[in-house]
């Protein structure tokens, strides 16, 4: 499974990412907000296309 975390360098958002690394099947998609703009909608489908 592949799991987006937004806020991954905050407090839930990095609890979150030490949560899920332990997991075999999970996949995780971490990006900056100056990799991904989540603001930007034709950014945002592109990364999930």
């Amino acid at each position: 499974m592949k799991l987006y975390i937004a806020g991954h360098n905050g407090m839930v958002g990095s609890a979150l990412v030490r949560r899920f690394r332990r997991e075999p099947d999970v996949t995780l998609l971490l990006r900056s907000l100056e990799e991904l703009d989540l603001t930007d909608q034709a950014a945002v489908a592109a990364f999930f296309a």
